[in-house]
């Protein structure tokens, strides 16, 4: 089984990864990889409608937005991460941006149907320093309708807010997080959900 985690952060080795990579890491059955966004080059979306997704999901901006969509593509369920920065990371927000344009232009030109990713399972992580679950809840709204629009379903988490979870860093030092370890078995409790939605999509 392959799980595919994204890291919105546009810090290398933040805490977003860190908790990523930890949780993913010696899972019996699991074919983990985490892409880290701040290590790949994603442009922002220039809106060119006449030419995007003439191709179904295929984007003319040569950048690495190709890569990660082949490892989503591959991916059996996915597991994003992303930090809450004054809002969303400005370069986790460009790859949000693109796909919502590649989304909207498919089915404009080619009609419904055509999404890699419909039915997919995902799973979504708010992290932050104080763990705060208003904050998460902004994030984890913003990334579900991101991933509903994608027709992903999204796993839900047995801790407020439910639709993903609100993980604690308990600081901004990008290991921080590997210190705490109600956050760890919460996103590996998480995981095993995500485990679970995949066998049981099939």
């Amino acid at each position: 089984m392959k799980i595919l985690g994204i890291a919105g952060s546009n810090r290398v080795g933040g805490s977003s990864y860190n908790l990523l990579r930890t949780v993913l890491e010696g899972q019996s059955g699991i074919e983990g990889q985490v892409i880290q966004v701040a290590e790949v080059s994603i442009r922002p979306c220039e809106l060119c409608f006449e030419r995007c997704a003439d191709s179904p999901f295929e984007c003319v901006i040569l950048d690495d937005l190709s890569v990660l969509l082949d490892a989503m593509r591959s991916a059996d369920g996915l597991i994003v991460a992303c930090p809450f920065y004054f809002y969303v990371p400005s370069k986790f927000q460009a790859l949000l941006e693109r796909l919502s344009c590649l989304d909207y232009s498919t089915k404009e030109k080619h009609g419904e149907g055509f999404s890699p990713f419909s039915g997919k399972p995902c799973a979504l992580i708010c992290v932050s320093a104080s763990g705060s679950t208003f904050n998460a809840f902004q994030m984890l709204h913003h990334l579900q309708e991101f991933a509903f629009m994608l027709k992903m379903r999204v796993v839900a988490s047995k801790h407020w807010p439910y639709i993903g979870l609100s993980a604690k860093s308990g600081g901004l030092g990008s290991d921080a997080v590997l210190r705490e370890a109600d956050t760890i078995e919460r996103a590996k409790e998480l995981l095993e959900q995500l485990v679970q939605e995949v066998k049981a999509a099939g």
